[in-house]
């Protein structure tokens, strides 16, 4: 992936890093960096600090030296300044590792511009999550979801201190891990926070202005292109950097009950027991999948 990614920086103007950060040594998360280290001048490097023998890991490490660049090692309360507006906290991996696991201890990032805070969870799971609850300083705008929406992450109890408006699912389409499961998809929709994902949307692109958010995804659908204020109610449609076709949505509108997995057509049997409380509607069977959805068993929508 790192020539994408230096296609991607380069389309935008971007041809220097100020930071780099590697939340941790595995491969999907660090593979593609190696290509920015080699074609663009990086200042500095945050780093989990945690020895992995992949040649990956090794190279990564190499090239870092060998450009003489400034290498720092993630701790909990560290406070990284790169501009007197943007207030970038670590707050993992806390001093006393996790012992043996790579992605409890991925470094958790909490970025604030102004009133709007991203919370970037990268690999960590529940462990790590626990560690954070009792830090009062959760509350994010956006979250992004940790380890890939897996089970092992996302704990409703750390969601209630999060409580995100928008929450985004980094994973690839039909990946062998079943991620995100129905658990994680299950507890986000609990709580009422937006989803996005990038094997449903492509590219997910939020800019700010330190008052409200525009979200723009590569895949548009009726749900992805959103401009949002933190304190206004109000959703309106924005324009962003990336324009392509509409994505395509089967047949609809569907409905769903927050108190099921089924969604069905409007008049099925089982559509008409939904309590008005509880009703969920959908554009298209996409959107439905999306949110964790499954189609009934008695009116069997596509």
């Amino acid at each position: 992936m790192g020539p994408r990614v230096e296609t991607y920086l380069r389309k935008y103007g971007v041809s220097s890093l100020d930071l780099l950060v590697a939340t941790h040594p595995h491969e999907d998360h660090i593979g593609g960096l190696i290509t920015i280290l080699m074609y663009l001048p990086v200042k500095q490097v945050l780093d989990s600090g945690q020895p992995h023998s992949s040649p990956v890991y090794e190279t990564f490490l190499t090239l870092i030296d060998q450009r003489n660049i400034s290498y720092n090692v993630a701790q909990r309360g560290q406070k990284i300044n790169l501009d007197k507006d943007l207030k970038i906290d670590v707050l993992s991996p806390p001093a006393t590792l996790f012992s043996g696991d790579l992605n409890q201890n991925s470094i958790v990032l909490k970025v604030t511009y102004g009133k709007i805070s991203f919370l970037l969870m990268s690999d960590a799971g529940t462990k790590a999550e626990s560690s954070l609850i009792s830090s009062g300083y959760l509350k994010s705008d956006i979250l992004k979801v940790g380890h890939h929406g897996s089970s092992s992450a996302t704990s409703s109890s750390f969601l209630n201190k999060v409580k995100p408006a928008i929450s985004i699912i980094e994973v690839g389409a039909g990946n062998d891990y079943g991620h995100p499961t129905r658990k994680t998809l299950n507890a986000l929709r609990k709580i009422d926070s937006k989803i996005y994902r990038t094997d449903i949307n492509g590219n997910i692109i939020i800019t700010t202005d330190g008052t409200s958010y525009c979200i723009t995804t590569q895949k548009q659908s009726t749900t992805s292109q959103t401009k949002t204020s933190a304190y206004t109610p109000t959703v309106t449609q924005a324009s962003g950097p990336i324009t392509t076709p509409s994505t395509t949505v089967s047949g609809g509108p569907f409905v769903g009950s927050s108190k099921s997995d089924k969604y069905h057509c409007p008049s099925c049997s089982g559509a008409k027991k939904i309590k008005p409380a509880n009703l969920v509607t959908f554009s298209g069977s996409k959107e439905a999948r999306a949110q964790g959805y499954v189609p009934c068993g008695i009116c069997h929508p596509p």
